[in-house]
């Protein structure tokens, strides 16, 4: 199966306004789970409160296929993704900053990002994870969007908004080591060498 493709998974998430749907369905789930229980803070285990946020996420999204038929819930082995156009499938995760997931590497999350093999009876579809970051307590959300990844490799990201896909920040060109550094800029002589020269060449 293919390698999942940034501008062919962005394309798709733009379609019929699926990004800002996505966004915005997570957001929901993230407040129905923070007003609900506000006493989370002093549980022991935080991934308690991730599976109720998992929870609650996976049926907002689900409301988005009620209006595009392409946008499928499919539920496999105690879980659920979701099929969009039959191209691009999608599990939704928790993820720290760099994006890594709390399940990697277990067997599951192994076999996700293998992308030379097909996965719960999809043939050719590109896989990707759609993830919330958190800040470090939890106490809001700082990221949502789209992470794809090969063999435990980060591979690219799409950030999610209300309004569809923010651009990603601006990439400037690598500096090349073998630049010649007297191309790009001289400094200028102080003054007693400019009077200097100013005199030799009067002579």
């Amino acid at each position: 199966m293919p390698l999942p493709l940034r501008d062919f998974v962005q394309q798709v998430l733009l379609e019929k306004s699926r990004a800002a749907k996505i966004h915005r369905a997570v957001h929901r789930a993230w407040k129905h789970a923070v007003d609900t229980y506000p006493e989370r803070g002093g549980w022991i285990r935080k991934a308690s409160f991730r599976g109720l946020v998992w929870e609650v996420a996976v049926r907002e999204l689900e409301t988005i296929g009620r209006d595009d038929p392409d946008f499928r819930f499919v539920p496999h082995r105690d879980t659920v993704s979701f099929v969009i156009e039959d191209e691009v499938l999608i599990r939704f995760k928790h993820a720290d900053i760099s994006l890594s997931t709390s399940t990697y590497p277990t067997p599951e999350a192994v076999a996700f990002d293998s992308h030379d093999v097909d996965l719960y009876g999809f043939k050719g579809l590109q896989r990707v994870e759609l993830c919330y970051v958190t800040n470090e307590f939890e106490t809001e959300l700082v990221w949502v969007g789209i992470a794809a990844r090969s063999n435990g490799n980060h591979l690219w990201k799409i950030e999610l908004s209300d309004e569809g896909v923010l651009a990603p920040p601006a990439q400037f060109p690598a500096f090349e080591e073998d630049h010649d550094t007297a191309k790009l800029a001289k400094v200028k002589p102080s003054q007693p060498v400019r009077d200097a020269k100013k005199k030799k060449d009067n002579e």
